[in-house]
């Protein structure tokens, strides 16, 4: 058994950039608002979407978000030219011998893992400005 809380708390740590912590704060907000209402996928789409000032931010969490999800044993590590999204898209696909009830709960501990990290990076960025 893993405790998973203190691994969000430390991907949290790693998606915020310091020196820019607002800007940080803005893009998680969004970022957890479509992983609430539109779910993981839409989470990677919305990540890989992102571009001028908003991309480092976007790689930044996407960077965070997927060491997590490799601590917890919930995901493997993004593959080098990986896109985003295609990462994201991954996770919502059963694996081979995982029968749907299975996949459909590591889908959802996925999820609440990837919520709780962002609430955690919102409070972080907040007490960076």
């Amino acid at each position: 058994m893993i405790n998973l809380e203190p691994l969000a708390a430390r991907a949290a740590q790693g998606m915020v950039i310091p020196n820019q912590a607002k800007d940080s704060l803005n893009l998680i907000n969004k970022a957890l608002m479509v992983l609430a209402e539109q779910g993981l996928f839409a989470f990677g789409l919305f990540l890989n979407s992102r571009k001028d000032r908003e991309d480092a931010q976007a790689r930044q969490i996407h960077s965070a978000v997927s060491r997590l999800l490799e601590d917890a044993s919930l995901a493997a590590a993004p593959q080098p030219g990986q896109r985003i999204a295609d990462y994201y898209k991954a996770l919502t696909e059963s694996r081979q011998g995982e029968q749907p009830a299975q996949a459909l709960q590591r889908l959802i501990l996925t999820k609440q893992v990837v919520e709780t990290a962002l609430t955690y990076g919102r409070y972080q960025a907040r007490s960076l400005i």
